[in-house]
């Protein structure tokens, strides 16, 4: 009869360490905990918009200055190195250089051709040179996955992420519903939210592969800490035909790595600059 196999508390370390997703999510959450004056929800439940199914978000974050709030729906996805994540794209197109902003106004606005008092919400988008996400960038456009550890080395599934920033989606879109209430004590006539799908990765594992015009890649791929995957995703928010009913859109996924994500708390945080690019005075009423 052979022996039971006995776990060690050694046994469940070294496995847990090895997948660490929790750890992974965890310091993830010591990078948000550390920007002065944000909110944050770690881990909750939400009704998927198109399932109408119970999911569970990792990270919902605000981080309000003045009448602007910036909104993160962040999920978390522990990679291995080994199976590296790839983001193919090209230069960012004039028509795909934009980004959204919720507009929640209370008072006598003019909207279209009529005057609504009370509350209503409209769409703000900068874009062209007014964006965040700027002609001429690279932006990504599909994903791929490598089996590094293999020989010879092939693609896998990129399932799983496909998974996360669509789940990214899906709990920011209870962000945007939530943009469109005013918030209590708020004195401006109007309070302006920008809310970014943002999916954090581990350092070292995210690479560029950009194309030219003749679709090869003229340069070796090159690691990087951060990533713009265009989705261009439509949501109607507010019931037709009343001042809360308008169109909004999210233009990309956010990607970082661990250290960019880092990064861009600090630069939202503490850089004025950067903070006013992505609330630029210049977004338009749709």
């Amino acid at each position: 009869m052979s022996k039971p196999v006995v776990i060690t508390p050694s046994d469940i370390r070294s496995v847990v360490t090895k997948e660490d997703d929790f750890g992974h999510e965890m310091r993830i959450g010591q990078l948000i905990r550390g920007v002065p004056g944000i909110q944050m929800k770690h881990g909750g439940t939400y009704t998927d918009p198109v399932t109408q199914k119970p999911r569970q978000f990792d990270y919902r974050c605000a981080l309000t200055k003045g009448s602007a709030r910036l909104a993160l729906a962040i999920e978390c996805k522990n990679l291995s190195p080994s199976v590296p994540l790839v983001m193919c794209g090209t230069k960012r197109q004039e028509a795909e250089a934009f980004h959204d902003l919720i507009e929640a106004r209370n008072g006598n606005f003019r909207r279209r051709t009529a005057t609504v008092v009370g509350l209503s919400c409209v769409t703000r988008r900068a874009s062209k040179e007014d964006t965040y996400c700027s002609p001429g960038m690279f932006v990504a456009k599909s994903i791929v996955r490598i089996q590094a550890d293999k020989n010879p080395m092939t693609r896998t599934s990129d399932a799983d992420i496909y998974d996360k920033w669509s789940q990214a989606i899906s709990s920011s879109i209870g962000l945007a519903e939530a943009a469109c209430t005013f918030p209590t004590g708020a004195t401006p006539p109007k309070f302006v939210v920008s809310i970014l799908p943002i999916v954090v990765v581990p350092d070292h594992v995210m690479w560029a592969a950009s194309y030219d015009e003749r679709g090869e890649i003229p340069e070796d791929p090159s690691e990087i800490d951060r990533c713009k995957l265009f989705v261009a995703k439509e949501i109607e928010l507010g019931e037709e035909k009343t001042p809360l009913y308008h169109r909004f859109t999210f233009s990309h996924v956010h990607f970082f790595s661990l250290t960019g994500f880092g990064a861009f708390l600090s630069g939202m945080a503490e850089n004025n600059q950067v903070w006013s690019s992505l609330f630029t005075d210049k977004a338009s009423e749709l």
